[in-house]
Formats: C-alpha cells, sequence, structure tokens
C-alpha cells in the first residue's frame, strides 16, 4: 500500500457561502450528480473528491474556500487489491490492532459493513465524522470502529472467533437499525485474523468476497466458499517455501524487524527456530542481547530440543507475523541500496587513504629485516605524531613513576610492538578530520570515540599481551572508521539513521543493515583491506559488532566490540553524553561467549567494575584530549 493519493473531505458552509455558484462549481468543475450535491449539503462532512495529486487538491480546496465551502485534504494509502482506499490515519491505526493480536496471540474478526438507503430520495448520514463517533459506545472498548467512506465501516472485534461472528454482525445490525431506522440495507462481510488472512488488504479482499456473495444470494457466511484467490500481493508461502521464509526472517531480519523478533515470547520463536538448522539457530542467538530474558530458555531449547508438538494457532500467528514484516520487499530495497553503496566503495576518489606517515610505519612492522631504529627515525620525522606519542606513554594511561622525554626510550621501555601499534594508530587517526554535519558527527567526536574505545580496549587487554602485539590499541582507534564514508556519500540519510537510533533504541548497525544492507563495521573491513592492514585488525574492524561472524580472531573482535560498548557505558555514567552522540550499543550473547573464554570471571559485576574502568579512562583521556584529538 504505496500509492500517494488524497480524498478531499466537505466539513460545510460559511455563513457568507455563495450557494448557487457553489451548485455549479460542483456540477461543471467536478461534474457531480444532483444526488450527491443534495447529500453533501443535508449531511456533512462527506466525501467530496479524491485526487492522485496533492497540488490539485490544494487549488480545488483554494477555489471552494473562496466561495465559502470548509474543506481537508486527507491523505490515503491505496492498493490495487483493495475495493477502496483507506486514509494513512485508519490504516495505521488498524495495523496497530493486528499487532496487538499477535502480541497476545488472540483472535479478531473483521467486519466490512455496507449502509445504503432503503428509499429513492433518502438521505443517511455518512460513516465518517459525528456518526462514527454514535456507533463507538455501542460497542465494547476492546472493539475498534472506523468510519471507512460516506457508507461503509470496518469494525474489528477484539479477541472474536468464528464462534462470535454470529452474535457481534446481529449487533451491528441491530445498532445500525436504532440509528437510520429498518428500511435501510445492510450487507456485512466478514474474515478471521490470523486464520484467513495475514494483511490489512487480504482482509479486507476476503471480508468484501464474503460480503457481496451474501447480499447477491443470502447465503450466511458460514456457507460460503472462497474460490478466487487472494491479490497476489498478499499470496502466502507454500508450506515447502516456508524453511526458507523462515530462514530468511532468522537470518536477515534487521532493524524493526529484529527488534520485532525479540519482542516475542520464547515458544513462537522456537516455533520458527525449530525448523532451521542448529548452526542458525546458533547464530540467531549469538545476535540477541546478552541480557535478553529470551537467551538462557533459547539456549536450552536448541542444545536440548525439547518434543516437537503440534500448535496451530501459534503457527497460524508466526506465520501472519512474517507477512506482517514484509521481509521479502524490504529485502529487496535493501539490495538496491546495497549495491549503490558497494559501487560507491568501488570509486576509489571517494574513500579515504591511509596517511603518508601511517603507511610508512606499517611498511616498516611488515619488514620482518627493519629494526627499532627504523621505527624510532620514521617517528621522529613526525614532530606532531612524536608529540602525540610521547604525551601517551607519559600519560596515566601506562602510568610510569616519571616522564619518557624521547621515542628511543619510550621504545626500549614498551617495546617496538607496543610501540608500533599505538603510533600506526595515532597516524592512521587522521582519516577522522570530516567535515561536520549539524546534529551529528563532528570530527572531534569521532576522534574522541576512536581514541577512548581504544584505551579501553588496551587496558582490557592487561592480562592478555598476545593481543597488545596484533595492535588492539590501533583496531579500537580503526573501528568505526567505515563511518566516515557514510557521512560522506549519505549525510542526511546518516543523520536520520541517529535520530532514529534513539527513538527505536536499537543499535546504529542495525539500522545501518536495514537500510543499506551493510553496516559500518563492514565497509571499515573494505578499507582495511584496500590499505592491506594485517588480519587481526581487519576481523575485528570488521566484526567488533557481531564477532561470532567472524573467520579469525573472534575474540579479539570482541574486546573491540565491549570497549565500544564500554565506552558509550561510560560517557553516559561520567555526563559527557552532550559531547558526542549515544546510540544505544549492543552487547550480544555471541559476545559475552567469546568473553566469558577470556574472563573466567565474567558476570554483571565484573561488567559493572569494567564499566567503573572505562569511566575513569574516559575522564582520564579528557586531559590529554587537547594534544590527541
Amino acid at each position: 500500500m504505496n500509492d500517494s493519493r488524497f480524498r478531499l473531505i466537505f466539513e460545510g458552509l460559511d455563513e457568507n457561502a455563495k450557494l448557487r455558484k457553489l451548485v455549479i462549481f460542483f456540477q461543471k468543475e467536478l461534474r457531480l450528480s444532483e444526488d450527491k450535491i443534495r447529500n453533501l449539503l443535508t449531511s456533512p462532512p462527506r466525501i467530496l473528491w479524491e485526487v492522485s495529486v496533492y497540488n490539485y487538491g490544494e487549488l480545488i480546496q483554494t477555489a471552494l474556500e473562496k466561495i465559502g465551502c470548509r474543506t481537508y485534504l486527507e491523505p490515503l494509502v491505496a492498493d490495487s487489491s483493495c475495493p477502496f482506499a483507506i486514509s494513512k490515519k485508519h490504516h495505521k491505526v488498524i495495523n496497530q490492532e493486528l499487532t496487538k493480536i499477535l502480541r497476545c496471540r488472540a483472535t479478531l474478526a473483521l467486519f466490512l459493513v455496507q449502509v445504503e438507503a432503503g428509499k429513492p430520495q433518502s438521505i443517511l448520514p455518512s460513516m465518517i465524522g459525528p456518526f462514527e463517533e454514535k456507533l463507538v459506545e455501542h460497542f465494547r472498548e476492546s472493539d475498534t470502529v472506523i468510519g471507512i467512506d460516506d457508507g461503509r465501516i470496518i469494525i474489528l472485534g477484539f479477541s472474536t472467533g468464528r464462534q462470535g461472528v454470529r452474535g457481534l454482525q446481529r449487533k451491528i445490525d441491530r445498532v445500525l437499525k436504532e440509528h437510520l431506522g429498518e428500511d435501510i440495507h445492510i450487507s456485512i462481510g466478514f474474515s478471521l485474523f490470523p486464520q484467513e488472512g495475514r494483511s490489512l488488504p487480504e482482509l479486507i479482499h476476503i471480508a468484501e468476497l464474503k460480503r457481496i456473495k451474501k447480499d447477491s444470494n443470502g447465503l450466511p457466511e458460514t456457507q460460503i466458499e472462497i474460490s478466487a484467490p487472494p491479490p497476489p500481493s498478499c499470496v502466502l508461502p507454500t508450506y515447502e517455501e516456508r524453511p526458507s521464509l523462515l530462514q530468511l526472517c532468522f537470518t536477515k531480519a534487521r532493524g524493526k524487524i529484529f527488534k520485532r523478533l525479540l519482542n516475542m515470547d520464547p515458544q513462537t520463536l522456537w516455533l520458527g527456530l525449530s525448523q532451521l538448522p542448529q548452526a542458525k539457530q546458533n547464530e540467531f542467538l549469538a545476535r540477541l542481547p546478552f541480557n535478553s530474558p529470551v537467551v538462557p530458555i533459547l539456549e536450552k531449547m536448541i542444545n536440548t530440543p525439547p518434543q516437537p508438538t503440534s500448535d496451530k494457532v501459534a503457527e497460524q500467528h508466526f506465520e501472519a507475523i512474517i507477512h506482517q514484516m514484509e521481509l521479502e520487499k524490504r529485502l529487496e530495497q535493501r539490495k538496491e541500496t546495497q549495491e549503490e553503496v558497494l559501487s560507491k566503495l568501488d570509486r576509489v576518489g571517494a574513500l579515504p587513504t591511509l596517511p603518508s606517515i601511517a603507511a610508512q610505519i606499517f611498511k616498516i612492522a611488515s619488514n620482518p629485516n627493519s629494526s627499532a631504529n627504523d621505527l624510532t627515525k620514521a617517528i621522529e620525522n613526525d614532530p606532531f605524531l612524536t608529540s602525540k606519542l610521547l604525551k601517551i606513554v607519559n600519560s596515566a594511561f601506562y602510568g610510569f613513576p616519571q616522564n619518557l622525554w624521547s621515542v628511543t626510550q619510550a621504545v626500549v621501555i614498551l617495546g617496538t610492538d607496543e610501540i608500533m601499534s599505538v603510533a600506526f594508530g595515532l597516524a592512521a587517526a587522521k582519516v577522522f578530520e570530516v567535515s561536520p554535519y549539524e546534529g551529528l558527527y563532528h570530527s572531534k567526536g569521532l576522534r574522541h570515540h576512536s581514541i577512548c574505545t581504544a584505551l579501553i580496549a588496551h587496558n582490557l587487554c592487561r592480562r592478555f599481551p598476545e593481543y597488545r602485539k596484533v595492535g588492539v590499541f590501533t583496531a579500537g582507534l580503526l573501528h568505526d572508521f567505515g563511518k566516515i564514508f557514510l557521512l560522506h556519500i549519505f549525510p542526511e540519510l546518516y543523520a536520520q539513521m541517529h535520530l532514529d537510533t534513539k527513538k527505536q533504541e536499537l543499535p546504529l548497525f542495525e539500522l545501518e543493515e536495514e537500510r543499506f544492507g551493510l553496516n559500518h563495521a563492514v565497509i571499515g573491513k573494505f578499507l582495511a583491506t584496500k590499505w592491506k592492514l594485517p588480519d587481526p585488525l581487519i576481523q575485528s574492524i570488521a566484526f567488533h559488532h557481531q564477532p561470532f561472524s567472524a573467520s579469525s580472531h573472534s575474540q579479539l573482535a570482541a574486546i573491540i566490540g565491549l570497549a565500544d560498548y564500554l565506552y558509550y557505558e561510560g560517557i553516559v555514567s561520567a555526563g559527557l553524553q552532550e559531547e558526542v552522540p549515544v546510540l544505544s550499543p549492543q552487547l550480544t550473547f555471541g559476545h559475552w561467549s567469546l568473553l566469558s573464554q577470556l574472563f573466567t570471571d565474567l558476570n554483571t559485576q565484573q561488567l559493572k567494575k569494567m564499566k567503573q574502568d572505562a569511566v575513569a579512562a574516559v575522564r582520564e583521556i579528557e586531559d590529554l584530549f587537547a594534544v590527541l584529538g
């Protein structure tokens, strides 16, 4: 449902309305019949006109206003599979009700009611406006009454199954006749959600078929067979296709769709997961937040699968949820955007290049015949880098009792590998010098986050010198540099994503994948590979949000993901969130599983201690930031 259409609603006349001119305008310009004009003027509000271009609707509205006619333009959601258009407001309300039904695993009956005058020249009130409000008073608070247009009503019977249809149908008939008279003609069709239809267009289609058939032959709905197929956009997957659709749901769902999966109860999730290979089950589990209450339940189900049971109601609900997500349609849109992003990534001119001093240090690091003296000379040839490096090694970050006054001394005390890693990271961090965008990242914010994440990651590896040797500090500095590409190529869209991540309480990388088909970490992998960085850095940059997907060095990626998480947790605690964006970081069960292998005492208390250490690191870096940033 995405056609752009509007309808003009006639609200009434001003005191000084020019009635004769108005009637002429209706007849000549809008080609309305005498009956239509009489109905409009006798009992507003009513639908006057439908247009596909908003500006044209405004022109008609302006002309009518001059004659003394009050109107307003209402946006519609139109679909070729529906017999009529629905206002955007009502479309949203109905879909919200369907979502409630899925959450509580109940049922809903959608009644489509057509009301017509029984006598010629009779004028019935429109089903929109005040008459809709009168009807609401006669139904339960849990039911929903919506006036669709002048002659149609949709009534949603909450928790109404097939057995309750008869009673509610009789009530609808009685209430309408009480208000409109016994001689009116009423035809009613219904559809059941989720048993008979999985989406709003499909439910309306089925209800309309039943309404027409009953109206034409007088048969009760229970005797009517729906022979016409649902419209193409509403066709459900066959049983044979279902595993493929489920696999898409659990492996490709991102952003808002993934969040919807998180809100399901474990039994409903298992209904879908149980039909997938165990490897795919574990993949899905690894993506869940580490502290999600469903994690231990699903973990137990995956490791010790319960006996299969048949739950037709649950299956119907799960199928309806997948259908309502419009996952396949979204995946197609995502693929198109991904191709656009990859095409732009392939254009070398759009990519940041490795700063020359960083490239020089990397060349020294890659050469087995190079010496500590080669490294010292390269750093000392860049006074700015020398100043930054000495500032770091003399800070509380290392905690030496006396200052180190030269690069040579720093290399002797800290070792070639340590200085190589820090120097390369500081030199490469020049890529974060980007132009600011309103309300979004600026170069200071990016550098602040990168440097602090590098320091936190470095601190986390106090017990793991092997990770310091492979460049954990550099990995922390460069983990987010894929964001620079997105900032440069899609500034407005990326700005909106930053707003959405706060509103929807979703990690930024989830929204990136939902919109672009890849996230900033994957773009970072592309750039790191282009720069020919070593594999530990490439893997940790690419998979710091999803370390369980790394082909190697998954624990290093998990450490960078943890440092990223602790940074954002730290700046909120330290009251620094006004200076840099806070982007709902997420520590997944995949992170937790890998980190538990490193930090054998890892628990919520230990994580709390790590957060406190991160706050201290963030505060310490404030003293250095004028030089380092």
